[in-house]
């Protein structure tokens, strides 16, 4: 399986390991656990106190890997039509809202949904910035 060197450097930078990406990615092919827009994947597994997130080609190669601390809990909304879809029940995937509770604080953020099925997953440019910078103001506030 080929992973992208930015993959690489934040799956180092996580704490990860590459074996935990690999099994992710496997065992969404295999459960088909995992959204497309037709052209990659993003895929979703809890790994110790964290959500990882592979977006990945077809073949299995890994473009990015990215994280959030915040647990997911329930959909709040959907809002719109995505240009994605659930591989494990063939739906649309929608724009929405779910809440998300880190450090005894909870907040509602943007997601893609799927309503019947209740599964939620964040996109890349929000869990790596605005939910980076929640998830460091709430441990801040805490300390």
């Amino acid at each position: 399986m080929a992973i992208s060197e930015n993959a690489k450097k934040t799956i180092e930078d996580k704490g990860l390991k590459v074996a935990e990406i690999e099994k992710l990615v496997a065992d969404a092919q295999g459960s088909k656990d995992m959204i497309t827009n037709g052209t990659k994947f993003i895929a979703k597994k809890v790994i110790g106190d964290m959500t990882v997130y592979a977006d990945f080609s077809e073949d299995g190669s890994v473009n990015s890997v990215y994280t959030h601390k915040m647990k997911i809990l329930d959909i709040v909304m959907d809002t719109a039509d995505s240009e994605w879809t659930y591989v494990k029940n063939g739906k649309p995937v929608r724009k929405g809202h779910t809440n998300l509770t880190f450090n005894g604080a909870t907040r509602s953020a943007p997601t893609l949904v799927e309503p019947s099925s209740g599964e939620s997953w964040l996109e890349e440019y929000l869990a790596a910035k605005t939910i980076a910078v929640a998830e460091h103001l709430f441990t801040q506030k805490r300390a």
